[in-house]
């Protein structure tokens, strides 16, 4: 048993002391834990996820213009065929999220976020109850990445300024 406890403690000082520690998936800078939030659909599955990600952050979400201000312009779910069956039918789809948001500092400067975010998506005929689930699900998935690259690209607009 001591052994045990005392590999633990090898490997938890070692991994200390090199300074490896794990990532949170999205930090806020300092400078964004008061911000304000504007989006052209307010309760779209996008601002939903990236409000969740400022709370869960501890963000405070205010709404004036002093404090820097992140604004979703747009978002499309793009759907482009990849593959067809014999028949001609489509048998794969590339489904592409693009998000044009910005960050405004300042009521000034004004910082483009542009993400894209890409699945495939296979198209089965036979089974149209679950492929509808199933995009779903991707999409769901899609709009939540999305959401955690626009907030890891506020660090960059942070370490600009």
């Amino acid at each position: 048993m001591k052994k045990y406890i005392a590999l633990l403690m090898l490997i938890t000082i070692s991994l200390t002391g090199c300074g490896f520690h794990l990532q949170y998936d999205t930090e806020i800078p300092e400078r964004f834990k008061t911000m304000s939030f504007t989006s052209n659909d307010p309760y779209g599955k996008l601002s939903r996820n990236i409000k969740e990600i400022l709370r869960d952050n501890k963000v405070t979400l205010v709404n004036d213009n002093k404090s820097p201000t992140l604004r979703v312009i747009r978002d499309d779910i793009e759907r482009n065929t990849i593959s067809i069956y014999q028949d001609g039918k489509a048998a794969e789809y590339q489904l592409v999220l693009i998000v044009q948001a910005q960050a405004v500092i300042a009521g000034k400067q004004t910082y483009p976020l542009n993400v894209r975010v890409f699945r495939t998506f296979f198209d089965n005929p036979s089974t149209a109850l679950a492929k509808t689930a199933e995009q779903n699900l991707i999409e769901d998935e899609m709009y939540e990445q999305a959401a955690k690259q626009i907030i890891r690209k506020l660090k960059a607009v942070d370490a600009v300024n």
